[in-house]
């Protein structure tokens, strides 16, 4: 359906809202019928008046006064509704994000990995991620995550096109090399509109430095930007380091096998970060999630216990750290202690208020209590920022639609998520509720090629607190065929 802007920024309105208030945009001044309105929002739903009165409100309320102080969306007594607006067709539209109004914007693209072994560029996409992490932490700014500015890998790239594509006003490129003990880094700062090269610098530091690096480099690239003053006052909190390189650098490439999906990869190098520097808490919170996954394929209680263990050392170690609360709360959640697990997401969006991992988890626990509408919101407003998100972020949103019971949409969102067994198992229980029973049962086929033992009761473990949620998962399970 599209997003609701206010001044570029994006207005959290649910789909009936937004389906409302296409339908009274698209006849301007006309007086729309209660009738029509039910009809264009729930389609062959029979459903309450009351329940447009509530979208209705809403709506007023996220639209804000109309220019001459009354509503932008009068009410007609015992009749219906009329959009009071002058509505202008938008000439061409933009996939780009949109920064809010007032931020500098910036994009810090994949630093080039000059050490001609490719097996080595977990290192530095590592470390460009990093970097963009700590100047995500300066407040002032709008910082790209790192899927959308990952795309731009090609050494040739077209810093026009990197403008046009992303929306920035900066950007920021560079290479590492590493050499023995010792590490080179080469940056420069790019004013994506002119091509014009504000700074550039070049550090030979010991491994060791890289963490300080890591600050120095976001610093002196924020004061390039948003001014000196501005950037020494700016208001971030700053995650503690680990003390030693060769657990930076485990977990680096244990990051990398967990953004594939590779978990079974992933937990022995964070486990082997983690042995070498026990106060590393980034590692332990990255163990914890990959625990959870590893929950999901042998549903092992002992699983979550050590999920919840490191989860708990994770935030022990550093409580300023939005990973370390988004770990806790990805774990609370698969231990169906679902309020304390609302708390720490909400406090790892205060702290990375833009870090789209993070929204995707928090999407996820509102799905589990039936919150789909609000999920979809903060998919929707994230997917703003970062137009290309990872993998399994599709997932999350597939079950929003699914629960709202886009089913179509679901289906589409679900195709992007990878290729792991509960997809399929999703993609089954879409096909069931659209009444296409040959493709429902192809994708159960593929589901238990993947895990032989899946049956309805395995897969409705998933920890929902609204049961009506559950239900409708359950219900597609059945129809498509699972055994029980």
């Amino acid at each position: 359906m599209g997003t609701l802007l206010r001044e570029e920024i994006p207005v959290a309105v649910g789909h009936r809202g937004l389906t409302l208030l296409a339908a009274l945009a698209a006849r301007p001044g006309e007086i729309l019928t209660k009738a029509e309105l039910l009809d264009a929002a729930w389609p062959g739903t029979a459903v309450e008046e009351g329940n447009l009165t509530v979208q209705i409100a809403t709506l007023r309320k996220a639209l804000g006064p109309a220019d001459n102080g009354g509503e932008w969306i009068a009410t007609v007594p015992r009749v219906g509704y009329r959009f009071t607006g002058t509505v202008k067709p938008v000439a061409s539209a933009s996939c780009k994000p949109i920064p809010p109004s007032g931020k500098p914007s910036i994009a810090v693209l994949p630093f080039a990995n000059l050490g001609g072994d490719q097996d080595q560029q977990y290192l530095s996409d590592g470390i460009t991620e990093d970097i963009i992490t700590e100047l995500a932490r300066f407040r002032s700014l709008l910082v790209i995550a790192r899927n959308s500015s990952f795309q731009f890998r090609h050494p040739a790239m077209d810093i026009a096109e990197v403008h046009r594509k992303l929306g920035v006003r900066y950007l920021v490129e560079g290479s590492i090399r590493k050499l023995g003990d010792r590490i080179r880094i080469t940056t420069q700062l790019i004013d994506a509109a002119t091509g014009t090269h504000l700074w550039a610098q070049r550090y030979d530091r010991a491994l060791n430095d890289i963490f300080a690096l890591q600050d120095e480099v976001a610093a002196l690239i924020a004061s390039m930007v948003e001014g000196q003053a501005e950037a020494e006052s700016a208001t971030r909190t700053r995650r503690k380091p680990p003390a030693d390189w060769d657990a930076y650098d485990y977990y680096l490439q244990g990051r990398a096998h967990f953004y594939r999906y590779e978990l079974e990869k992933s937990e022995p190098l964070f486990v082997r970060s983690v042995d070498l520097d026990s106060s590393f808490a980034q590692a332990h919170a990255f163990l914890a999630q990959a625990l959870v996954g590893r929950f999901w394929y042998d549903n092992d209680p002992r699983t979550l216990q050590k999920a919840w263990d490191s989860a708990r050392t994770a935030l022990s170690l550093d409580r300023s750290d939005g990973v370390c609360h988004q770990s806790m709360g990805l774990v609370l959640t698969h231990m169906r202690q679902h309020s304390d697990a609302g708390v720490h997401f909400e406090l790892a969006r205060s702290l990375n208020p833009l870090d789209v991992n993070i929204a995707g988890d928090y999407a996820s626990w509102l799905n589990y209590g039936g919150r789909a509408e609000t999920a979809l919101n903060v998919l929707e407003t994230a997917l703003l920022r970062e137009p290309l998100p990872p993998v399994w972020f599709w997932e999350v949103k597939g079950s929003s639609l699914f629960l709202l019971g886009r089913y179509s949409e679901a289906v589409a969102s679900y195709r992007k998520a990878g290729d792991q067994f509960f997809i399929h198992a999703f993609l089954a229980a879409s096909y069931a509720h659209l009444g296409e029973m040959e493709k429902a049962r192809a994708e159960v086929e593929e589901a238990l090629t993947r895990k032989h033992e899946l049956t309805i009761r395995l897969i409705s473990g998933l920890p929902f607190t609204d049961q009506v949620a559950l239900e409708l998962f359950t219900s597609g399970f059945r129809k498509a065929g699972f055994p029980v």
